[in-house]
């Protein structure tokens, strides 16, 4: 295998913008997916950081990159517009749209609404619209807005664009969804379980272990996925902070598929144009 240089980055769920953002690297070799850098940034420059990287070949971001397509159609009455025809008219819609502008819609749209995506059978995505959960949608908000703003002629957002030669592709992630495909418990890591202090970090080191010793304890299962190796400088960010994780679960999930494409469902063979608006959450197939 030549070598690639992969990326993880989650975002943190806040009204406010620029927000933290933490950005794990790493390059997929013969060895496996050796974790080359850490770091907590801030959205506002995460395109800056990627720049540091010089051959990042793929970035995976637990965030949603767009909106269900019936909140698109309602967005375009709204905006007294046609139809939007490409994920690129609606991002340019929503880089002139203020937060509490974007709020307000979505409260008047009154439906939660999924994509195509957040319904594939077993998958823990939320709708982007969730409405038990407001989160989600600044999130999606902000996160698109953050996609806007990266240089086009180096990444290309897929599968709304087609690949740039030496280029970066950017996909969209669920960290949850590839734990659930090894097996692991992924309920002990994130704040919302209400956990202890420690009850977490223990949560956190169980599930960097188990991602760690995937090919010793199924090494045939999973021949052919990166062997994911951590340097211990780097292990305090992933114990101490669900978001480092939560990035570090998204190297890994992009390490994967720039591995292993064909243990990802391709998005077209969902049958359904939607996706082109909609977009698509990257996860692996489960293990027959």
């Amino acid at each position: 295998m030549s070598d690639k240089v992969v990326a993880g980055a989650d975002f943190n769920v806040t009204k406010e913008n620029p927000n933290e953002t933490w950005l794990v690297v790493g390059r997929i070799s013969n060895l496996g997916l050796e974790i080359l850098d850490v770091k907590k940034t801030g959205s506002h420059v995460l395109g800056k950081d990627l720049a540091a990287h010089k051959t990042l070949s793929a970035l995976g971001i637990e965030c949603p990159f767009s909106l269900p397509a019936a909140f698109l159609d309602f967005l375009a009455v709204k905006k007294t517009r046609k139809e939007y025809q490409s994920w690129q008219e609606v991002v340019e819609e929503l880089v002139f749209i203020p937060a509490d502008e974007f709020t307000a819609l979505a409260k008047e749209f009154g439906k939660e609404g999924k994509r195509i995506t957040d319904g594939v059978a077993g998958t823990s995505a939320l709708s982007p619209l969730k409405r038990s959960n407001p989160p989600m949608h600044q999130l999606t908000f902000h996160g698109m807005r953050v996609l806007a703003s990266l240089d086009p002629s180096r990444y290309f957002v897929l599968p709304f664009q087609d690949a740039i030669p030496f280029g970066c592709a950017l996909l969209e992630v669920n960290t949850r969804d590839t734990l659930k495909h090894f097996g692991i418990n992924d309920s002990a890591y994130k704040p919302k379980d209400k956990l202890s202090p420690d009850q977490a970090e223990a949560g956190r080191e169980k599930i960097i272990s188990n991602l760690t010793k995937l090919k010793e304890r199924k090494a045939l299962t999973y021949r052919d996925y990166p062997s994911l190796i951590i340097q211990k400088q780097f292990m305090h960010n992933f114990l101490h902070s669900d978001s480092a994780l939560s990035a570090l679960i998204a190297c890994y999930t992009t390490a994967l598929f720039a591995a292993a494409p064909s243990h990802f469902d391709d998005p077209f063979e969902a049958d359904a144009l939607e996706v082109l608006l909609e977009g698509w959450t990257y996860r692996a197939k489960q293990l027959t």
